[in-house]
């Protein structure tokens, strides 16, 4: 499996995966042994079910050190600075609001912080052989509002913080080998290392700008600006800025702009 997403619901509709069930051996069996993908969220799969109903502890596996069994009080929850959430703020509405408190410990890392009331409920973790995001909530439960805070874009930030490069679906061609429409591909591999890959492809011909711009939007780097004729085109951008000098670690926004199509695409920079 590239990824394994498990939702183990809210009280009282909620599964408790049981400490020495197959269950929990098959998930961190493929963490540790398998260098898998996990994404795993429960209002007290961190807390309140390894302390008082018999369920597996995955907090360990996570980076999770679960804090409190919480109260009913979650939402609105905001994403974090120098993460794959950053700008993201979200309203919540799912089943109860009943949520296990949980903070980063070890290789974790926040993710998204309930804001009123001051505690974490999303951690993610990169533990070099495999790579895990944590939810106390339901991503089901958010409510979308102006993007990035989206749960489609949620979703998205999760897989590429995953490595996992969901395909854009490239059109049919049609009367020779030129694309039936203008658009921006996936950027990847993300996060990037040394080199971010930016695929694009134009109907007809068009003035291109492909521009990469820092967390408060400031042009960083200016990879392709001017006309371009019909066809399937790919940019590379080195993590260096126009005056060539490499540019630190952490989110970036790659923006592709014809006179009739645009798309911006988050890329985190990491050293």
């Amino acid at each position: 499996y590239q990824a394994v997403l498990v939702f183990v619901g809210i009280y009282s509709n909620n599964y408790i995966i049981s400490s020495g069930s197959p269950e929990a051996a098959a998930l961190a069996d493929y963490l540790q042994n398998q260098g898998g993908r996990m994404y795993l969220e429960g209002g007290d799969v961190w807390y309140y079910d390894p302390l008082y109903s018999g369920g597996y502890d995955f907090g360990p596996l996570f980076g999770i050190n679960a804090t409190a069994d919480g109260s009913g009080d979650c939402g609105p929850v905001a994403g974090q600075t120098g993460t794959f959430t950053v700008g993201m703020n979200f309203s919540y509405g799912g089943e109860n609001n009943w949520m296990d408190h949980i903070s980063p410990t070890s290789t974790g890392f926040l993710i998204f912080r309930d804001t009123d009331n001051s505690y974490d409920c999303g951690v993610a973790n990169d533990a070099v052989t495999y790579r895990t995001v944590g939810l106390s909530f339901e991503l089901g439960g958010l409510t979308d509002g102006t993007p990035p805070s989206t749960r489609r874009a949620l979703v998205d930030s999760i897989m590429k913080f995953f490595g996992i490069i969901l395909n854009p679906g490239v059109e049919e061609l049609g009367g020779g080998d030129l694309p039936l429409r203008t658009m921006m591909g996936v950027v990847y591999p993300n996060p990037v290392v040394k080199r971010l890959t930016i695929e694009y492809q134009l109907a007809s011909s068009a003035d291109v700008s492909l521009c990469v711009y820092d967390a408060v939007g400031r042009l960083v780097r200016t990879v392709v600006r001017g006309a371009a004729a019909p066809g399937y085109y790919t940019a590379l951008w080195d993590g260096r800025d126009d005056l060539g000098r490499r540019v630190p670690a952490g989110v970036y926004f790659v923006r592709f702009e014809t006179d009739d199509y645009s798309r911006t695409q988050k890329a985190i920079l990491i050293k």
